[in-house]
Parts: structure tokens; C-alpha cells; sequence
């Protein structure tokens, strides 16, 4: 375990020693903890932030170095991440004793939040991931989540990837990047929040380039890279903040003429923050422009998808509920490092006014063609929402932030509190929807269809 302020509360109130420290430092706080289950997910930090402590920012620093001092051996790996640590390996030992499936399984259509099966009828587990094509092949890669089932401690067990040529029958190929099982500390330990992976090829050095989000309360970027697209994978940056931001979600886009690499992320959930990666895209270097700033969650914006039409560069963002689906938004800009105007939600004819029950992680354009392709999770396949949910789901959210403006029934705040489980969320069996972008003039709209074929 690494002692530091953005650790989780439950991790420092379980060592003796990181509690002592907190409670000289700020008394009360742990106790207080101890009686909110939600307390002992923050980080120190946040807590004491969101507790609004008097002097709160100007005592953390005397605790940041108290927890630094008890980073020794003897403190590397806590009592829970033991239990974690055989746990996982069990679940390995398990994998490799299941015997190899010879189902064989094809489709012609893709067939939008329905189970989405691979070529030997297994799930498929490339969650908030991307497609990469390469060589006249599709590579969809994301995160694994075959072992998420709310309960074991897993959150993402490594980085998938599955091969197709036609975009509706996937070939598992394994590990793209393979979790750290033994290492509690290693950033692809599976109870990590990692999420999100995307991958460029740099022009500048011809290697692939992966930046990953480690969620929770780190908030911070792992980056990797690799000779070949299917790796392996070397870590270069195990816990990176560009800006000296909190990370949020975030997407990669290189300029196709140019070849300068840009960052879209969710910066301190407050904003979109674009930077301009340097030329070998391993680090960020200049903040080019800030789009949907100074907003509050719900109504501050996530999960940021960009691509570009004729020319105009486009955004696809979701509102921040959890994974509680939420209304899209799309924006436009004219270059890359320019502000994004909004121009309303792509999503066409949403009763739920969920973005059809998903979230999008990434928009890719089929090659030899001007057809782009929405793909989105269904993180919360037993949880469909409709519109008076989605209602219901902001307006929670935003009275803990603008209670003047937001007033909730102490009911309905219960209700929001029982569905928005991202912690015990079984996302094993969450599904996919892909659908694709039509346009209407320069507006991008995304239409439901139960079957389509690209």
C-alpha cells in the first residue's frame, strides 16, 4: 500500500499507524468516516474538502508527510490487499482450469444493448474501449470486465482485445495489456479503477501509444507503449496528471494532416480540458482550450468522443451520474485546440432521455467510407432508466452541489442513493450499443435501431 493523500479512507483507517496520524492531524475525521459507507470511498483529500474542515487545505500537507513516512516494507501490502492478492490468483488458477469452448458463433447484424458474443459465444469484454484498424483489421480493445461481479474486489481485470473484418464477428485475441495480480500497487492490479484505455500510433517514433484513466480518488493517468499495436506494452508514467488536474474521462485524437496529437479530458469535474500532446504523445504539454467550464455534476460533462466530419471537429460528451446513463451532448469546433459549442443532443426520438440506456466511449469511422460508428456501454443492463429516473437522477445530484436551486425529498435522495452503485455494480454483464451517426445538415444524430448492419 502507498500511504499518500489520495489514498481511499478505508485503506488508511485499516493501518494503525495512518489513522494515529490522521487523527493528530484532523481530529474526528476517521471516526466520522467510519459511521458513511460513501466517506470511505473518497480520498483524505476529498473528504476533508467535501466535510469543509476549517484550514482543511493548509493541514494537509503536515498529513501528507506523516503518511509518507509509514511508506515501508513492512507497510507494502495491508492485510486487505493480501486477501486480495489470493483471491485474484485463485480467479487466475480457475481461468486456466476452464476448458477451452468450441461454440461457434456468427452473426450478420449488430444488434444494439443486447449480449454481444464473440466467435466462441463467450461475452464480450471490451468495456469503454476503442476500435483500431489496422492491416484491413478492426481492433476492438477495452476493459475486461468478466470478473466485475460487485462483490470479489475486481474492477478491470486487464485490457482485452478481439479482431474482426466485418465489425459484427469478433475474434477474442487475449490480453492486450494483462493485469498484475501480486502487486497491490502496480496500476493493473484488478482492484485498481482503471478505465478507459485508447491507443494512437505516433508518426513522430512509429510506436503505439496507450493512456489508460485510474479512477477513484487518484484521478490520474498510466501511460504505456509498444512496438506493435498488439504489444507487448512497456509502462512509461504509472500515475500522470497533466495540468495538476483530477483526472476524469478523457479521448485522444491526432490531426490527420498535421500529426499533432490532442488530449480531451474531464479536469477537476468542472470542465473539458483540451492539451496538445508532445510529439512522441507520451506526455501533455500545452493547454490549448477549455470547453463547458465552470459546471457543476450533474451538468459538468464526461466521457468526451471526438471525431471529425467534413472538416468541422465534433464532441460527444454525457452529463457525470455514475453509471446511471444520463442525456448526451454534442459540441463543434472548427480546429482541434478551439472552444466547443454546444449544438444539442444527438440522440434522436429518447424517451429516456438516457442516450438510449448507454454511454458513448468512443466514435470511429468504417475505412473507405464517411459512416461513423457511436459505440457505447450499457453499464446498468438490470437498471433501465426512463425519463422521470433521469429526471430524478439530476436533480439529486445537483442539490448536493446548488441545494438553493435543487430541493429533493429526503425519499427520493434514497432512491438515487440505492440504484447509483458504482461500487458494487455487476458490470460483467453489461452490454454494448453501437449504432451509427446520420446527419442532419452539420448535426450529428444517432437513431435507435434494433438490428443494423454497417
Amino acid at each position: 500500500m502507498i500511504f499518500q493523500l489520495n489514498m481511499k479512507m478505508e485503506d488508511l483507517l485499516e493501518n494503525k499507524q495512518a489513522s494515529a496520524a490522521l487523527e493528530r492531524v484532523f481530529p474526528g475525521l476517521g471516526n466520522m468516516a467510519r459511521k458513511n459507507a460513501q466517506a470511505l470511498h473518497l480520498s483524505v483529500e476529498q473528504l476533508v474538502r467535501y466535510a469543509h474542515i476549517p484550514q482543511g487545505d493548509a493541514l494537509l500537507p503536515e498529513l501528507g508527510k506523516l503518511l509518507e513516512e509509514l511508506n515501508t516494507p513492512e507497510n507494502a501490502i495491508s492485510p486487505r490487499e493480501a486477501q486480495l492478492v489470493h483471491r485474484f490468483l485463485e480467479l487466475d488458477a480457475e481461468n486456466r482450469r476452464r476448458p477451452l469452448s468450441d461454440t461457434v458463433h456468427s452473426q450478420a447484424a449488430i444488434y444494439p444493448g443486447k449480449p454481444w458474443l464473440d466467435t466462441k459465444g463467450e461475452r464480450i469484454q471490451a468495456h469503454g474501449g476503442a476500435v483500431f484498424f489496422e492491416d484491413g483489421v478492426y481492433y476492438w480493445y477495452g476493459e475486461n470486465k468478466e470478473h466485475t461481479d460487485g462483490k470479489n474486489g475486481v474492477w478491470t481485470w486487464g485490457i482485452k482485445v478481439y479482431s474482426s473484418t466485418d465489425l459484427m464477428n469478433w475474434k477474442d485475441l487475449g490480453f492486450l495489456i494483462p493485469p498484475v495480480l501480486d502487486d497491490p500497487n502496480s496500476p493493473l492490479f484488478p482492484a485498481k479503477y482503471l478505465d478507459r484505455p485508447h491507443i494512437l500510433k505516433c508518426p513522430a517514433t512509429g510506436k503505439y501509444v496507450c493512456w489508460i484513466k485510474i479512477s477513484g480518488p487518484s484521478s490520474v493517468f498510466t501511460v504505456w507503449q509498444a512496438d506493435q499495436l498488439l504489444g507487448p506494452y512497456s509502462l512509461i508514467e504509472e500515475q500522470y496528471t497533466p495540468g495538476g488536474c483530477a483526472i476524469g474521462d478523457f479521448d485522444l485524437i491526432a490531426d490527420e494532416v498535421t500529426g499533432k496529437g490532442y488530449l480531451y479530458f474531464d479536469a477537476d469535474h468542472r470542465s473539458i480540458l483540451c492539451m496538445e500532446l508532445e510529439p512522441d504523445y507520451l506526455h501533455a504539454a500545452n493547454e490549448k482550450a477549455v470547453s463547458y467550464p465552470d459546471l457543476i455534476p450533474p451538468f459538468t460533462r464526461e466521457a468526451p468522443a471526438l471525431f471529425e466530419h467534413e472538416g468541422k471537429k465534433y464532441m460527444l460528451t454525457s452529463g457525470m451520474t455514475g453509471y446511471v446513463p444520463n442525456r448526451s451532448d454534442s459540441a463543434w469546433a472548427q480546429t482541434w485546440d478551439g472552444v466547443f459549442k454546444s449544438i444539442g443532443d444527438p440522440h434522436q426520438d429518447d424517451n429516456s432521455h438516457a442516450s438510449f440506456n448507454s454511454q458513448i466511449s468512443k466514435i470511429f469511422r468504417i475505412q473507405g467510407t464517411n459512416q461513423w460508428i457511436a459505440m457505447a456501454d450499457r453499464w446498468l443492463p438490470e437498471y433501465p432508466v426512463d425519463a422521470r429516473l433521469a429526471d430524478l437522477f439530476t436533480r439529486v445530484i445537483a442539490s448536493s452541489q446548488d441545494p438553493e436551486h435543487y430541493r429533493v425529498t429526503p425519499e427520493e435522495r434514497q432512491e438515487v442513493y440505492a440504484g447509483n452503485v458504482i461500487e458494487t455494480a455487476r458490470t460483467e454483464i453489461a452490454d454494448y450499443v453501437w449504432l451509427p451517426i446520420t446527419w442532419d445538415g452539420d448535426l450529428p444524430r444517432i437513431r435507435w435501431q434494433d438490428r443494423w448492419r454497417p
